[in-house]
């Protein structure tokens, strides 16, 4: 329920204080939602570290750096919370001006932006030397786009649109007086929002395209790229969704501070995303390299196969048989060296055996 009108020195107006449920609560949700965030960035980090990823010093700095500046950034959002219920519990005009800690958060939504801008830096895992490097994002939508220039070129727009539209947000803020004042960077706020959701979704859009038609036919390897284009999709979606909602409700109740809340999660998303991304690497990896069962009747019509063609070849494999319940299972992975060999009058298939110092594998 609103309060009565009361006025404020320097308005020269009377003005109806909102109701706390959409002004102190909405801070105090968001705050909350915020703080348990900020317990899965740190769940994040630890599962990062313990794994001792093959990622060079700097990197691992820039976690721990961005672990810092979240922790920090939830130190503001306690400050917030704070200073409006405790320490001016009873000022209710107290909840009309921003309080500094409101207005220094409003510089942790710029560090996904810098993020998202050509000067920073994806981690990929290079799978030929099998150490981690570094690929500005500019090469990396080149390279995935197969030099789509107006695509990238779109992404570097949008994206340092944001960031400068934030800087700009950012400055001005500090002189405002009251939460009323808001109504002078309405148009900037439109655009911020709008820029950031457009960036993302034109990321995650354009590499679930790519993403898509890089399919091999390979059963083992379009899993792998459908499982990549989930994790597009559920990274870039959450953030886009939270824009989303801090917008609509920015423009549908600009004199409360119900957008507030969803404001304080923003950077809270981004970093938990990129950490759930460098921590699924290993998971990644191990799908590449889990064992593969082939049937004997399929390995029977291959051999079929071989025999037409009358050549001999051969393949590098990993024999680890294990003793399966069904008796016509194989479970091979690859590792040890097999040499197949087609008779052609018998239709039989030999494995030759391997020597010990090749392999514990098993001769067929």
């Amino acid at each position: 329920m609103a309060q009565p009108p009361v006025s404020i020195p320097g308005l020269g107006v009377p003005v109806t204080i909102p109701a706390f449920d959409n002004t102190l609560g909405a801070l105090l949700v968001g705050g909350l939602l915020a703080m348990a965030l900020w317990g899965v960035t740190c769940v994040q980090a630890y599962t990062y570290f313990m794994s001792k990823p093959p990622d060079r010093p700097m990197y691992k700095l820039m976690v721990a750096g961005l672990w810092f500046l979240d922790t920090f950034d939830s130190a503001l959002n306690a400050h917030i919370l704070y200073y409006y219920m405790v320490s001016n519990y009873l000022n209710p005009l107290a909840i009309m001006k921003p309080v500094w800690s409101v207005i220094v958060s409003e510089a942790f939504l710029m560090s996904p932006d810098i993020s998202r801008t050509p000067s920073s830096s994806l981690l990929l895992q290079d799978p030929c030397s099998h150490h981690t490097c570094s690929v500005p994002l500019l090469i990396v939508m080149i390279t995935v786009s197969k030099g789509n220039i107006p695509l990238t070129a779109w992404l570097v727009l949008v994206s340092t649109l944001d960031l400068a539209v934030g800087i700009y947000i950012t400055v001005q803020a500090f002189k405002l007086s009251t939460f009323l004042e808001l109504d002078s960077l309405s148009k900037y706020m439109y655009l911020n929002f709008a820029s950031g959701t457009t960036s993302d979704l034109s990321v995650a859009l354009s590499l679930c395209y790519y993403l898509y038609y890089s399919r091999t036919g390979i059963p083992r390897t379009d899993s792998l790229i459908k499982v990549l284009m989930m994790y597009t999709v559920n990274t870039g979606l959450i953030v886009a969704v939270d824009a989303a909602l801090g917008t609509i409700f920015y423009a549908a109740m600009p004199h409360n501070l119900i957008f507030l809340a969803f404001y304080l999660l923003l950077s809270k998303l981004y970093l938990n995303s990129y950490l759930a991304t460098l921590n699924a690497r290993g998971e990644l990896r191990e799908r590449l390299e889990e064992s593969v069962s082939i049937h004997l009747s399929q390995l029977t019509r291959m051999s079929r196969l071989d025999n037409l063609s009358d050549r001999e070849r051969s393949v590098h494999t990993t024999t680890t048989a294990e003793k399966q319940t069904r008796s016509d299972t194989l479970s091979i992975s690859v590792k040890t060296l097999l040499d197949k060999q087609m008779d052609r009058s018998s239709q039989n298939l030999e494995l030759s055996p391997i020597s010990p110092s090749e392999g514990s594998g098993r001769a067929f």
